[in-house]
């Protein structure tokens, strides 16, 4: 985007127009802070992948899904 284009003269406008507009830019601004602290939030939830071959079972496997299953 060029610089021009970033910069809005709004001075040209009457003063409650202007405050309509600072507050409607104030608006857009935090909601795409919200959506980016939600997007944050979401990526960060674990996963269990770097645990994948680092963990070692002592016994049988099958008998403890068993013994888990016959609990119910």
């Amino acid at each position: 985007m060029p610089t021009t284009a970033k910069m809005l003269d709004i001075s040209l406008l009457p003063p409650a127009a202007r405050r309509e507009v600072q507050d409607f830019y104030q608006f857009i601004l935090s909601r795409s802070q919200m959506k980016r602290r939600i997007s944050l939030k979401q990526s960060t939830s674990y996963r269990f992948s770097d645990l994948c071959g680092k963990l070692s079972w002592q016994g049988d496997a099958v008998a403890a899904q068993r013994s888990i299953r016959d609990e119910w």
